[in-house]
């Protein structure tokens, strides 16, 4: 779902934009002043602007000049009581989409957004020209990726399960979101059920619900997340982590489309549809006994494969110079490019922790910086120091020794086990995973 920012100190102008908006299919984010504006801005990343000439606290030329040096890609519409061909002329070549004076018709929105549809159309034939897609968080020009995202839309408009597979970090969430916005259920919510997060009993109630007095803590009845979710998606991430004993609930529901609440015998019905993700080997689960054969066939009905970073090199680049503009903005910093050998060393780099890696390294490379420029210097030294072409065809490790031991450097370079999560681009429920699975300290 497209994201629209409304900047304007009239409250029947913000209402009137946003039930419009809305209409539309934007999510629709308001603000009253410019510095709120620009706030809003940089935490949302809207895809559309509508921007008010004069605002309680400044010109809308100024914010509109902050917008277009951050380097995100963002329409802006300037709108003002105030309309003359100068401000126009003016606002156009600071960078703005269009321009509309008010008081203004529905017809005259209709014809702003015609215009932006076109271009906007206009522009992903260009990038698809240029071998790059470029939606929902998801930026790659890999084969492989765009082939697996054509599967995705695909899929999108079916009622089938999917199963995202992939390291931890490649954009399993992403996918799964823009399934439900390319969907027909795009207009009911995408509810996140994060299986890692919590014990037995509460996943149970977070799926499913309670009743209150189902057990101690239950002070209240409570409605579970695949309630919330009617209408539209429910997405369990890293599925894999489900308990054998709530693995039977989750296949009765897929099956009967019915569940039980905790402490409540009467069954409850919802519609929704169900995508799962995960990071581990199902099918090696099902053989240690550690997940459900019956499950496990449910929910892949089909699969979606992810690559990890290190098998898309052509992509590296790309991410990293996006996310740089979005980190030099949030940081305030004047950082506009890459040094070529700092490249280099990035592109020899694998990767374990993937695109949510290379986002932190980017993070921490901006703040480094004291160029316009990032340096090899700049980089961790994980990254600035690896060098691929010392490793002997007598010394290839498998990618699991070289994940143990690039996890065993970082936790020990890193005041905390949150931290190193953070560095690894991991989340700390996976770290906690890892250091189970290679035995680390």
């Amino acid at each position: 779902m497209e994201k629209a920012l409304i900047i304007d100190d009239d409250e029947n102008i913000l209402a009137t934009l946003e039930m419009y908006l809305e209409e539309k299919g934007f999510e629709v984010v308001k603000a009253i002043s410019g510095g709120k504006g620009l706030e809003c801005f940089n935490r949302e990343t809207p895809d559309l602007v509508l921007l008010d000439l004069k605002l309680p606290d400044g010109n809308g030329l100024e914010v509109l000049k902050e917008i277009v040096q951050c380097g995100i890609k963002t329409q802006v519409v300037m709108i003002t009581a105030h309309a003359s061909i100068e401000t126009a002329v003016s606002a156009v070549k600071m960078g703005a989409f269009d321009y509309l004076p008010k008081p203004f018709v529905p017809g005259q929105l209709d014809l702003v957004m015609e215009r932006r549809n076109r271009i906007h159309h206009m522009e992903k034939e260009i990038a698809v020209l240029k071998g790059i897609f470029s939606e929902g968080g998801i930026l790659t020009r890999n084969r492989r990726m765009r082939k697996i995202l054509q599967t995705a839309r695909q899929v999108a408009d079916s009622e089938a399960i999917v199963l995202i597979s992939g390291e931890s970090g490649t954009g399993k969430g992403l996918l799964a979101r823009l399934i439900h916005d390319w969907s027909p259920r795009s207009k009911g919510p995408l509810v996140t059920v994060d299986c890692t997060a919590l014990h037995e009993n509460l996943l149970e109630s977070d799926l499913f619900g309670h009743v209150k007095g189902a057990f101690t803590g239950a002070l209240r009845d409570k409605e579970g997340k695949l309630k919330l979710a009617e209408g539209g998606t429910v997405f369990l991430d890293e599925v894999s982590e489900i308990p054998i004993t709530v693995q039977g609930k989750l296949l009765r529901f897929i099956q009967e489309r019915e569940y039980e609440r905790l402490g409540d015998p009467r069954p409850h019905s919802v519609d929704v549809r169900i995508i799962a993700a995960t990071n581990r080997d199902l099918e090696e689960m099902v053989r240690q006994g550690d997940f459900r054969e019956d499950l496990y066939f449910r929910l892949n009905v089909l699969e979606l494969f992810i690559p990890p970073l290190r098998d898309r090199p052509e992509d590296i680049q790309l991410l990293a110079e996006h996310y740089l503009k979005q980190s030099a903005r949030l940081n305030d910093k004047s950082v506009r490019g890459i040094i070529p050998e700092a490249l280099q060393r990035m592109q020899n780099y694998p990767w374990p922790g993937n695109v949510r890696e290379l986002i932190n390294a980017i993070e921490r490379a901006v703040i480094m910086a004291h160029e316009t420029e990032i340096r090899t210097a700049d980089l961790s030294s994980g990254i600035a120091n690896f060098n691929s072409s010392s490793i002997s065809s007598t010394s290839l490790k498998s990618l699991g020794e070289i994940e143990k031991e690039h996890i065993r450097t970082v936790i020990s370079h890193t005041p905390s086990l949150e931290e190193a999560a953070r560095v690894l681009g991991i989340d700390p429920a996976t770290l906690w995973r890892k250091r189970k699975k290679y035995n680390l300290d």
